[in-house]
């Protein structure tokens, strides 16, 4: 990884990405394939022009941001040396990339941490926890107090108080004003890592349609591929296949429910606001409460949306 691969022509390139679209075996079959592959894509990303990029992108259904977690785990010079421990997974190769050099050394050290089995959640939830250790802090409980406005503040006072001396009693704390101490951060790196997991599946989901749809509903929506749709706003994504359906009742949601789920997830991991995430999850039952009974195997396919994706 130290130096770039010779440049691979599209067909050389295309031939390593012959597993069908999400599988977890797309990058190779074991970590060093993983590795050899990301060293091709990051010498394709830095010779070829970034029109010829986008069309391989399309063609191979290929989002941008996966193109880019595998040139950035090219560059990573710590993977190398423990190419035959690491899995079949982008996605956890990814969640060592974002680990600083203590970490990683640590992750490395930890016993059947770093295996071909590891998951990039397992890899994220041990940061997480390596990042609290010696903090004093074994477990958070996000509790959040609401308070009438007429409170005062030294009613205010009291109340905090009132709450300490309970939870000391359990050997906890109450921390006031002290979010984020399960690290927001390292939060974000995860529902990101999950993010991209679904933008596969998604594009797994609208690629062909979106191909096959008219040129003149492309221009419309400002669209050139599935990807553009993928990263463009919920309106543009329902309106393009409100669109292609054209005017037939429930044409939508029976032929395209699933990708609607998939994107609002997408989007649910991708959004850093509490509130907006409850409206993700409220415009699911929404859709849940309209069409589950006009169409067979809707609810449970949002439930295992919801399970999966949308969880935290």
């Amino acid at each position: 990884m130290n130096d770039l691969p010779p440049c691979p022509t599209k067909e050389e390139l295309a031939d390593r990405l012959t597993a069908p679209l999400g599988s977890k075996d797309r990058f190779g079959i074991d970590g060093a394939e993983v590795l050899a592959t990301a060293g091709l894509v990051a010498a394709a990303n830095a010779s070829w022009d970034k029109g010829a990029i986008g069309t391989f992108q399309g063609s191979q259904k290929l989002h941008p941001k996966v193109w880019d977690k595998l040139v950035a785990i090219d560059k990573d010079k710590r993977l190398e040396p423990i190419k035959d421990l690491l899995p079949a997974s982008y996605t956890a190769i990814y969640a060592l990339v974002v680990m600083s050099d203590e970490e990683f050394s640590a992750a490395v050290a930890e016993e059947d941490l770093v295996t071909a089995g590891a998951s990039s959640r397992s890899l994220l939830d041990w940061t997480k926890a390596y990042r609290l250790r010696g903090t004093g802090i074994g477990k958070e409980v996000p509790l959040t107090l609401v308070l009438p406005d007429d409170l005062t503040p030294q009613q205010h006072k009291i109340l905090l108080r009132a709450l300490q001396e309970t939870a000391a009693e359990f050997g906890a704390q109450v921390l006031e004003g002290k979010s984020g101490v399960k690290q927001a951060g390292l939060k974000a790196d995860a529902r990101k890592a999950l993010a991209s997991e679904i933008e596969e599946h998604l594009m797994q989901e609208i690629a062909s349609a979106v191909s096959g749809a008219p040129e003149d509903l492309k221009t419309r929506f400002g669209i050139r591929s599935a990807a553009d749709l993928i990263e463009g706003t919920r309106t543009t994504f329902t309106g393009f296949f409100q669109n292609l359906e054209g005017k037939v009742d429930g044409a939508f949601w029976r032929n395209h429910g699933r990708a609607y789920c998939l994107k609002i997830a997408r989007d649910f991991n991708l959004t850093e606001s509490r509130a907006e995430r409850y409206q993700y999850k409220k415009r699911i039952a929404d859709a849940v409460k309209n069409w589950e009974a006009k169409i067979n195997g809707f609810r449970e396919m949002a439930d295992e949306v919801l399970t999966t994706y949308m969880s935290k």
